[in-house]
């Protein structure tokens, strides 16, 4: 519920249950507002309008108001359109133009509610405070001065924007080193034929139980007796596609692999959820790779952490560095130094397993073949999640 009032500078306003303006109509003249200046320069003054863009005195960093009504502060980039946008707000109907006012209230059009829209704090009455420039400033920051030159606002995009240059140039040099090393020599890893069949696009787990049966390795994922059962691959997809995007279908398939069990897991994360119970007095080595690209690859053995990579360490991984997480922390290095994580670049990924899973291969001693998936096999259908 919102209550329309008329305040004393004759000003038409919509308050919303708390008091907080939401939108106002100044009783400006058309004639006023069109004989305001177009700003220049890093600044928008008093008697001014935003008609085009301010930029930084460096040329870095523009502000613009949209006829849409979103004031932009963007940089130019490597981007498709040339432009990122550092800081964006809503200020203003489609169509109506910031200006600031003679008596240093932003504007949009008639609305005066600029100011709390800009800073995000719409508790403040725009008449209380008079501003004399809008500046936008070298290190990208948006600046609301007073009349002596105080700062009455600062966006901070400043600090946003050196935490992305520092990003920026620790990536360049990763890359730059990156096309120093060797490409790894082809068909030195372990085939992804197998891989390459299950197709598992999405998000998926994959869990290597050793020296446990098919019918044992389903119970500890979690799978009730009563659904487990024989099916092919193309049972286990079917199934796992069954639900929608709110209810996805766990499900799992039990592959024996020499002294292993492999359970391939299309969209579950059973195998991350239950890697301890999975390793009771035996071992289970455990990925799970996520919607987003996140991974965890992890090392349990009879229910303790041997060694743990997570989604935010894939930089370690990578490079074949010890995990932060387990009893013994280097127990993948020596894996992932016959691999030649850290020592080559990766060629065409076609080539190779992704990283965990070839470690989890190496780990396991097994060398998969689309041979294993072929036919029936145990699984079994949780239900949804």
């Amino acid at each position: 519920m919102t209550a329309a009032q008329v305040r004393d500078d004759g000003r038409l306003v919509l308050v919303d249950p708390d008091g907080n303006v939401r939108w106002s109509h100044d009783p400006l003249d058309a004639d006023v507002l069109a004989g305001y200046r177009p700003a220049s320069g890093d600044r928008l003054r008093r008697g001014e309008i935003l008609a085009d863009s301010i930029v930084s005195a460096d040329g870095q960093y523009t502000l613009t108001h949209t006829p849409a009504g979103r004031t932009l502060l963007h940089t130019p980039s490597d981007t498709e359109d040339g432009s990122r946008h550092v800081w964006v707000r809503k200020a203003g109907q489609p169509g109506a133009v910031i200006t600031l006012g003679e008596d240093g209230v932003l504007r949009a059009g008639t609305d005066s509610t600029v100011l709390q829209r800009w800073t995000g704090r719409f508790l403040l009455d725009p008449m209380s405070f008079t501003i004399s420039a809008v500046v936008v400033r070298d290190v990208g920051d948006i600046v609301l001065l007073d009349e002596e030159g105080n700062e009455l606002f600062d966006s901070r995009t400043a600090e946003e924007e050196a935490r992305l240059a520092k990003l920026r140039r620790r990536y360049a040099r990763r890359e730059a080193g990156e096309k120093a090393k060797p490409v790894r020599p082809a068909g030195s890893g372990v085939a992804r034929d197998w891989f390459d069949l299950l197709d598992l696009s999405g998000p998926s787990t994959i869990t290597w139980v050793e020296r446990v049966d098919a019918r044992e390795a389903l119970l500890r994922l979690g799978a009730q007796p009563a659904t487990v059962r024989p099916m092919t691959y193309d049972d286990l997809v079917s199934a796992a596609s069954s639900g929608d995007d709110d209810d996805p279908v766990r499900c799992a398939l039990a592959v024996s692999v020499d002294d292993w069990v492999m359970l391939i897991e299309p969209c579950g994360v059973e195998g991350m959820e239950r890697a301890r119970d999975l390793s009771e007095r035996t071992q289970a080595v455990v990925h799970h790779a996520g919607f987003d690209g996140e991974c965890l690859l992890a090392w349990y053995r009879n229910g303790e952490p041997v060694a743990v990579y997570r989604d935010d360490e894939t930089e370690l991984l990578e490079r074949g560095a010890p995990a932060l997480e387990g009893t013994d922390p280097e127990a993948m290095t020596p894996f992932m130094r016959k691999m030649g994580l850290g020592v080559y670049r990766r060629g065409d990924d076609g080539d190779f397993l992704p990283p965990p899973v070839e470690v989890a291969c190496l780990i396991a001693g097994v060398a998969p073949g689309t041979g294993h998936f072929l036919g029936t096999h145990l699984g079994a259908v949780f239900g949804t999640w």
